[in-house]
């Protein structure tokens, strides 16, 4: 894996690792309406939303996946206007950003490794000896190196996560961001995974944005968290924000961080 990121103090010189101003979509049917998000480089923002509340649309809007009505996405240094995507400057923002959904979405007929090694292929003129090399010690940094010539089918559902999230890091992102983290997972097997995920941010310093139903994420290490209800934030700020906040379904979250 390449070098880390600074994750110092916010520098008014250097882009943010996401800015998301007024995001409204999708185009025809809008969902999500007027959504803004900030997450610096090496910092961490979680978007908490009850279920069918948009945040996997959100995901794919800000991979300009889905077309919006109105509003722009910026990654490091790399912008595209949502409701009207150039296809360059989409190219520019993929090659900024590490997805991982909460499906794994890995490839069922390909090994990890191959798995890890698909983003390099199809965004990097990398050659093949040093392709395989940057995919093996990401399986090394996720724990399943061991596994490398093994299909997704044959492995835990915790190791299909540690494999999702290497091929998320393979193209050294500004931004990575996770669709519901522990989904699938049993307690302990989750809190391997955050382990993981953690060591890995601490390390290289991208910018993280955690999509999620589960509280415990909003309690763990985010600066930042934004609660998404009915497809608009009704929330937003610190976690003193949010415990202190009125809404009716903030409160609610709040009130299920025993379970954090």
């Amino acid at each position: 894996m390449t070098t880390a990121r600074a994750a110092s103090e916010p520098n008014a010189s250097v882009p943010p690792a996401l800015e998301v101003r007024d995001l409204t979509g999708p185009a025809q049917s809008p969902v999500l309406r007027d959504v803004s998000l900030h997450v610096r480089h090496g910092g961490v923002h979680v978007v908490l939303a009850p279920m069918h509340s948009g945040k996997s649309l959100l995901l794919r809007l800000l991979l300009g996946l889905e077309r919006a009505q109105r509003g722009t996405v910026s990654v490091d240094d790399a912008t595209f206007d949502a409701a009207n995507p150039d296809e360059n400057d989409l190219r520019r923002v993929h090659r900024r950003v590490g997805v991982m959904f909460d499906s794994s979405a890995l490839v069922s007929r390909l090994t990890l490794l191959e798995n890890v090694e698909l983003p390099l292929v199809e965004h990097t003129t990398v050659g093949g000896t040093a392709i395989h090399d940057v995919a093996a010690a990401l399986l090394q940094d996720v724990g399943v190196v061991r596994d490398a010539d093994r299909t997704p089918d044959e492995l835990s559902r915790l190791d299909r996560r540690r494999a999702a999230l290497a091929r998320a890091l393979a193209l050294d992102p500004a931004l990575v961001m996770i669709d519901e983290p522990g989904n699938g997972l049993d307690p302990h097997a989750a809190t391997e995974f955050d382990e993981t995920l953690r060591a890995l941010h601490d390390r290289f310093a991208w910018g993280l944005l955690i999509c999620t139903q589960e509280v415990r994420y909003a309690f763990r290490w985010p600066e930042s968290v934004s609660v998404l209800v009915a497809g608009r934030i009704v929330e937003q700020g610190s976690l003193d924000q949010l415990l202190n906040s009125g809404h009716a379904t903030v409160r609610r979250f709040v009130d299920r961080r025993g379970a954090a």
